[in-house]
């Protein structure tokens, strides 16, 4: 626009003054070493100067050329030189790149041969020997490289990358605190250097480091916040038995940075009731529960007094999911306190909406423990299992695909608060559950639903009838007798009763241990659970039939 706009007005220009000379016509008189011209129009000098101007550009410009055609031409091939050079450099680092580490060494070998001054082509070298695993032709090409204060930070990032190649810490740590020493905004060696102190729990030198990538604009803010909480949290494990104080001072800290952070608050709720101030950390762990709920929060939480009952347990992780439900954590967590306290209802009904939505192993086999703790049933309490077995994993901190059970803050790739509660990826092949759960699986056991073992012919009690009210009542010996173990007698040696039994016996009888003159008391055992009540002898006692299979009586 502007390059229009002079052109425009020099035109301008031109037309104007071209006008103006054809409005004033005047001639010129010349009297110059002997040449004399009179009456010489204004146009025609003009026109004869700008003649003059152009034969001598044209002259300068001839004697330059023949001056400097040697220099022209060294200067040709100097040019066609680095033009194939720069060829072969593309080439060279589109093959290392690519994988390619022989295609990349013969392009730089070329290029250095065809441009020896060229950094590139020796930094490409160096690379391409880095990648084919010619660790000292490397090193020995980015030493060179480090004399070239242009190529200095690409040679520290090489040496770097080799050290760690050869698995080589300590070289590599030296490297990275020269290299961000000498360049401080170079991402790599800070990132280098917050690993290394991270791995070593130099955790105030992380967050120095933090602070100056943050002042350098290697991080935002945010990302600088939550990486001080994780370094605040990581300290504060480490202090939390050898210092509470100090420890209870950097998790709030850390809560402070990133109310997020889960260790952080339950570090800090742990202390704060620890120390009887229960409310306050009632609130860092309500905070931290609302934007991530976890269950070392509701155990804390549920824990905050020594001493509480089961009960009072289950009130208090009633009111904490009042401030917020926790979804699955949630149910998990009110289901554990109410199995504690015995409150089986209360557990079915914070599992029971998870069981069809496809929940983690642990919602069936906190229904496992339910039903072997309020029914005693093995088949069910044995298809919770398999259906627990069969369910996604439950979640857990992962990092750069590690589980671990307990929260890290550096991962081992050394990558700073990169562990997070989440679901881990499942094992290849793993067939998960896709049947629903019956509803007659939550209905409460009833009692007469309640699978019992066989009872013994003692223990089948028949109700009375009107001809059997006046017969004569069961006797202590008899009773004692009776629970003794079954022994089934002969078929051909069934006793008949002397008087209308109390007590059918449709399988063999077992065998009577009668007692002579033994008290009329209450017997203990399977008995006192079939015959409620024993009225006490007032008469004689009914004679019992001979049976060849009983011991002799005694007395």
């Amino acid at each position: 626009m502007w390059r229009l706009i002079f052109w425009f007005v020099v035109v301008m220009a031109l037309a104007w003054g071209l006008t103006w000379l054809a409005s004033h016509p005047g001639h010129i008189t010349i009297d110059w070493f002997g040449w004399h011209i009179e009456n010489m129009p204004v146009a025609l000098a003009l026109a004869a100067l700008l003649v003059f101007l152009l034969l001598a550009w044209v002259v300068l410009r001839l004697l330059r050329w023949i001056v400097g055609a040697p220099f022209a031409i060294t200067d040709l091939f100097r040019r066609n030189r680095r033009r194939k050079a720069l060829q072969e450099l593309t080439g060279g680092f589109t093959a290392l790149l690519a994988g390619d580490a022989a295609s990349a060494g013969r392009a730089a070998r070329k290029a250095v041969r065809l441009a020896p001054d060229e950094p590139m082509a020796r930094l490409l070298e160096a690379h391409s020997a880095l990648a084919a695993g010619d660790a000292r032709a490397a090193q020995h090409y980015l030493a060179r490289l480090r004399k070239d204060p242009q190529m200095e930070p690409a040679a520290l990032h090489g040496l770097f990358e080799l050290a760690q190649k050869e698995g080589n810490t300590d070289a590599a740590r030296a490297v990275a605190e020269v290299a961000l020493r000498k360049y401080p905004n170079l991402a790599w060696a800070a990132e280098a250097v917050l690993k290394f102190a991270a791995l070593s729990g130099d955790w105030p030198r992380v967050r120095a480091l933090l602070a100056r990538m943050r002042k350098a604009k290697l991080i935002d803010k945010t990302e600088e916040k939550r990486k001080q909480a994780v370094a605040y949290t990581a300290e504060a494990q480490a202090l939390e038995e050898r210092d509470p104080a100090r420890a209870t001072q950097l998790a709030l800290q850390a809560h402070k940075l990133d109310p997020a952070l889960i260790p952080a608050a339950v570090i800090a709720g742990r202390l704060l009731a620890a120390q009887g101030k229960v409310r306050k950390a009632a609130k860092v762990l309500e905070k931290t529960w609302k934007l991530s709920p976890h269950p070392d929060i509701a155990e804390v939480y549920a824990h905050l007094r020594h001493g509480d009952s089961p009960a009072d347990r289950l009130v208090r992780v009633r009111q904490l999911l009042r401030k917020a439900s926790g979804g699955e954590e949630g149910a998990v967590a009110l289901a554990r306190a109410a199995i504690d306290a015995h409150d089986w209802d209360t557990a079915l009904g914070a599992l029971r909406p998870w069981l069809n939505e496809n929940p983690s192993a642990r919602i069936f086999l906190l229904m496992a423990e339910l039903e072997e703790a309020r029914s005693g049933d093995i088949g069910r309490v044995r298809e919770w299992l398999r259906r627990a077995r069969m369910a996604r994993p439950d979640p857990a901190w992962v990092a750069d695909a590690v589980v671990s059970p307990v929260w890290l803050p550096v991962s081992p790739a050394g990558a700073l608060g990169a562990f997070a509660w989440r679901e881990p990826p499942a094992s290849p092949g793993t067939a998960l559950l896709s049947e629903p759960v019956p509803e007659e699986w939550l209905q409460p056991p009833a009692a007469e639903q309640t699978p019992e073992p066989l009872p013994a012919a003692a223990e089948i009690v028949e109700p009375e009838t009107p001809a059997e009210a006046d017969a004569p009542q069961a006797t202590s010996n008899d009773l004692l007798a009776e629970e003794a173990p079954a022994t089934p007698a002969p078929p051909d040696r069934q006793r008949e009763p002397a008087a209308p039994p109390i007590v059918e016996n449709p399988a063999p009888m077992a065998p009577r241990q009668p007692a002579a003159d033994a008290p009329a008391t209450r017997p203990q055992g399977p008995v006192a659970e079939a015959v409620t009540e024993v009225p006490e002898e007032t008469g004689p006692r009914p004679p019992l039939p001979d049976d060849p299979g009983l011991p002799p009586k005694k007395g």
